[in-house]
Protein backbone atom coordinates (compact mmCIF):
# COMPACT_ATOMS: atom_id res chain seq x y z
CA UNK A 1 0.00 0.00 0.00
CA UNK A 2 1.06 3.64 -0.57
CA UNK A 3 1.77 5.79 2.75
CA UNK A 4 -0.27 8.47 3.18
CA UNK A 5 0.90 11.69 2.60
CA UNK A 6 -0.29 15.42 3.61
CA UNK A 7 -1.52 16.55 0.15
CA UNK A 8 -1.32 20.11 -0.43
CA UNK A 9 -2.43 22.48 -3.48
CA UNK A 10 -6.07 22.30 -4.30
CA UNK A 11 -7.21 18.56 -3.33
CA UNK A 12 -11.09 20.04 -4.04
CA UNK A 13 -10.47 21.78 -7.30
CA UNK A 14 -9.27 18.39 -8.78
CA UNK A 15 -11.84 16.62 -7.31
CA UNK A 16 -14.68 18.81 -9.15
CA UNK A 17 -12.13 18.16 -12.28
CA UNK A 18 -12.38 14.31 -12.29
CA UNK A 19 -16.14 15.00 -11.24
CA UNK A 20 -16.94 16.92 -14.40
CA UNK A 21 -14.43 14.80 -16.58
CA UNK A 22 -16.97 12.56 -19.45
CA UNK A 23 -14.01 10.63 -20.74
CA UNK A 24 -13.87 6.87 -18.67
CA UNK A 25 -11.04 4.77 -18.10
CA UNK A 26 -9.13 2.94 -21.43
CA UNK A 27 -11.04 0.36 -22.78
CA UNK A 28 -8.12 -0.57 -24.66
CA UNK A 29 -4.84 0.25 -26.65
CA UNK A 30 -4.06 -1.37 -29.93
CA UNK A 31 -0.81 -2.18 -31.43
CA UNK A 32 0.26 -4.37 -34.55
CA UNK A 33 1.78 -7.64 -33.53
CA UNK A 34 4.32 -8.98 -35.80
CA UNK A 35 3.61 -12.70 -34.29
CA UNK A 36 1.05 -13.01 -31.84
CA UNK A 37 1.78 -16.33 -30.15
CA UNK A 38 4.82 -15.00 -29.53
CA UNK A 39 2.98 -11.42 -27.97
CA UNK A 40 0.39 -13.97 -26.68
CA UNK A 41 3.51 -15.65 -24.29
CA UNK A 42 4.87 -12.48 -23.41
CA UNK A 43 1.68 -10.60 -22.27
CA UNK A 44 0.11 -13.78 -20.79
CA UNK A 45 3.25 -16.22 -19.53
CA UNK A 46 5.49 -13.62 -18.41
CA UNK A 47 3.51 -10.18 -17.42
CA UNK A 48 0.48 -11.91 -16.30
CA UNK A 49 -2.49 -10.90 -18.74
CA UNK A 50 -5.02 -12.79 -19.24
CA UNK A 51 -5.55 -13.28 -22.85
CA UNK A 52 -9.62 -12.71 -22.54
CA UNK A 53 -10.82 -12.00 -26.58
CA UNK A 54 -9.47 -13.33 -30.08
CA UNK A 55 -11.53 -11.76 -32.52
CA UNK A 56 -11.40 -13.11 -36.28
CA UNK A 57 -12.15 -10.28 -38.83
CA UNK A 58 -12.83 -11.24 -42.71
CA UNK A 59 -13.22 -7.46 -43.90
CA UNK A 60 -11.09 -5.00 -43.15
CA UNK A 61 -13.14 -2.10 -42.06
CA UNK A 62 -10.61 0.87 -43.41
CA UNK A 63 -10.96 -0.16 -46.65
CA UNK A 64 -13.90 -2.18 -46.95
CA UNK A 65 -12.74 -5.43 -49.02
CA UNK A 66 -11.77 -8.86 -47.79
CA UNK A 67 -9.06 -9.30 -45.43
CA UNK A 68 -8.02 -11.85 -43.09
CA UNK A 69 -6.55 -10.55 -39.25
CA UNK A 70 -7.14 -11.09 -35.98
CA UNK A 71 -7.40 -9.28 -32.70
CA UNK A 72 -6.85 -10.41 -29.37
CA UNK A 73 -7.57 -8.59 -26.18
CA UNK A 74 -5.36 -9.37 -22.49
CA UNK A 75 -6.56 -8.00 -19.64
CA UNK A 76 -5.67 -5.43 -17.11
CA UNK A 77 -6.82 -5.94 -13.61
CA UNK A 78 -9.14 -2.76 -13.89
CA UNK A 79 -11.33 -4.39 -17.13
CA UNK A 80 -9.11 -2.56 -19.67
CA UNK A 81 -7.17 -3.94 -22.33
CA UNK A 82 -3.79 -4.44 -24.43
CA UNK A 83 -4.83 -5.25 -27.89
CA UNK A 84 -2.93 -6.61 -31.08
CA UNK A 85 -3.50 -6.97 -34.41
CA UNK A 86 -2.15 -8.88 -36.91
CA UNK A 87 -3.29 -10.12 -40.37
CA UNK A 88 -2.63 -13.59 -42.10
CA UNK A 89 -0.45 -11.57 -44.44
CA UNK A 90 3.20 -11.16 -42.91
CA UNK A 91 3.66 -8.52 -46.06
CA UNK A 92 0.63 -6.17 -44.37
CA UNK A 93 1.44 -6.73 -40.66
CA UNK A 94 4.86 -5.13 -41.65
CA UNK A 95 3.30 -2.50 -43.66
CA UNK A 96 0.54 -1.49 -41.09
CA UNK A 97 3.00 -1.44 -38.29
CA UNK A 98 4.16 2.23 -37.26
CA UNK A 99 7.64 0.93 -36.14
CA UNK A 100 8.38 -1.33 -38.74
CA UNK A 101 8.44 -3.70 -35.35
CA UNK A 102 11.66 -2.02 -34.54
CA UNK A 103 11.82 -1.24 -30.42
CA UNK A 104 10.51 2.29 -30.14
CA UNK A 105 12.14 4.89 -28.24
CA UNK A 106 9.99 5.50 -25.35
CA UNK A 107 9.80 9.77 -26.33
CA UNK A 108 7.97 8.29 -29.28
CA UNK A 109 5.53 6.23 -27.94
CA UNK A 110 5.24 3.96 -24.78
CA UNK A 111 2.75 2.73 -22.57
CA UNK A 112 2.52 2.58 -18.69
CA UNK A 113 0.77 0.17 -16.64
CA UNK A 114 0.69 0.43 -12.89
CA UNK A 115 1.62 -2.32 -10.25
CA UNK A 116 1.81 -1.70 -6.62
CA UNK A 117 4.82 -0.70 -5.10
CA UNK A 118 8.68 -0.59 -5.61
CA UNK A 119 9.23 -3.84 -4.67
CA UNK A 120 6.32 -5.45 -7.41
CA UNK A 121 8.12 -3.23 -10.24
CA UNK A 122 11.54 -4.99 -8.90
CA UNK A 123 9.98 -8.38 -9.16
CA UNK A 124 8.71 -8.31 -12.66
CA UNK A 125 12.58 -6.59 -13.63
CA UNK A 126 13.48 -10.05 -12.35
CA UNK A 127 11.00 -12.18 -13.42
CA UNK A 128 12.05 -10.73 -17.42
CA UNK A 129 15.53 -10.58 -17.10
CA UNK A 130 14.82 -14.95 -16.17
CA UNK A 131 13.30 -14.23 -19.54
CA UNK A 132 16.15 -12.84 -21.26
CA UNK A 133 14.49 -9.22 -21.69
CA UNK A 134 16.39 -6.10 -20.33
CA UNK A 135 14.98 -4.00 -18.53
CA UNK A 136 15.60 -0.52 -16.47
CA UNK A 137 14.72 1.47 -13.96
CA UNK A 138 13.69 5.20 -13.37
CA UNK A 139 12.79 7.25 -10.72
CA UNK A 140 10.68 9.81 -11.72
CA UNK A 141 9.90 11.20 -8.49
CA UNK A 142 6.27 11.61 -8.46
CA UNK A 143 6.37 7.47 -9.30
CA UNK A 144 8.77 4.50 -9.77
CA UNK A 145 9.20 2.85 -13.46
CA UNK A 146 10.95 0.05 -15.17
CA UNK A 147 10.78 -0.12 -19.47
CA UNK A 148 11.51 -2.31 -21.64
CA UNK A 149 10.23 -3.86 -24.98
CA UNK A 150 7.59 -6.28 -25.64
CA UNK A 151 8.50 -8.50 -28.90
CA UNK A 152 6.94 -6.16 -31.55
CA UNK A 153 8.66 -3.44 -30.74
CA UNK A 154 6.35 -1.36 -28.19
CA UNK A 155 8.21 -0.12 -25.17
CA UNK A 156 6.27 -1.04 -21.87
CA UNK A 157 6.56 0.58 -18.28
CA UNK A 158 5.36 -0.74 -15.37
CA UNK A 159 5.20 1.86 -13.00
CA UNK A 160 3.97 2.48 -9.22
CA UNK A 161 2.93 5.32 -7.11
CA UNK A 162 5.28 6.76 -4.17
CA UNK A 163 4.76 8.23 -0.52
CA UNK A 164 5.18 11.32 -2.37
CA UNK A 165 2.99 10.79 -5.42
CA UNK A 166 -0.46 12.55 -4.09
CA UNK A 167 1.66 15.98 -3.01
CA UNK A 168 3.45 16.02 -6.32
CA UNK A 169 0.77 15.79 -8.32
CA UNK A 170 -1.72 18.14 -6.21
CA UNK A 171 0.76 20.47 -6.30
CA UNK A 172 1.80 20.24 -10.29
CA UNK A 173 -2.00 19.81 -11.04
CA UNK A 174 -2.50 23.95 -9.50
CA UNK A 175 0.15 25.22 -11.55
CA UNK A 176 0.39 22.95 -14.88
CA UNK A 177 -0.85 25.44 -17.25
CA UNK A 178 1.26 28.34 -15.82
CA UNK A 179 4.39 26.03 -16.04
CA UNK A 180 3.08 24.95 -20.05
CA UNK A 181 2.70 29.03 -20.64
CA UNK A 182 6.24 29.59 -18.99
CA UNK A 183 7.65 27.01 -20.83
CA UNK A 184 6.39 27.92 -24.51
CA UNK A 185 7.71 31.22 -24.09
CA UNK A 186 11.19 30.76 -22.16
CA UNK A 187 14.03 29.19 -24.09
CA UNK A 188 15.43 28.15 -20.52
CA UNK A 189 13.34 27.75 -18.15
CA UNK A 190 14.46 25.51 -15.00
CA UNK A 191 13.19 21.93 -14.11
CA UNK A 192 10.43 22.01 -11.67
CA UNK A 193 10.80 18.40 -10.89
CA UNK A 194 13.09 18.23 -7.78
CA UNK A 195 12.03 14.93 -7.00
CA UNK A 196 13.56 13.39 -10.00
CA UNK A 197 16.04 10.34 -9.39
CA UNK A 198 18.54 8.75 -11.56
CA UNK A 199 17.27 7.45 -14.78
CA UNK A 200 18.17 3.96 -16.70
CA UNK A 201 19.18 2.39 -14.06
CA UNK A 202 20.71 -1.46 -15.12
CA UNK A 203 20.96 -2.77 -12.07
Amino acid sequence: MIEATTVTGNPERIAALREGNRVGKLHHHAFMARDMEETRHFYEDILGLPLVGTWVERVNPVTGEPDNYVHTFFELNDGSCLAFFQFKSEKASQETSVNKFEDINPFAHHIALTVEGKDMVRNFKEKLADAGVSAFETDHGYCYSIYFHDPNGLQVELTTLVPATDRLMSEAADSAHETLATWLKEEDMATNNTARGDGWVRD
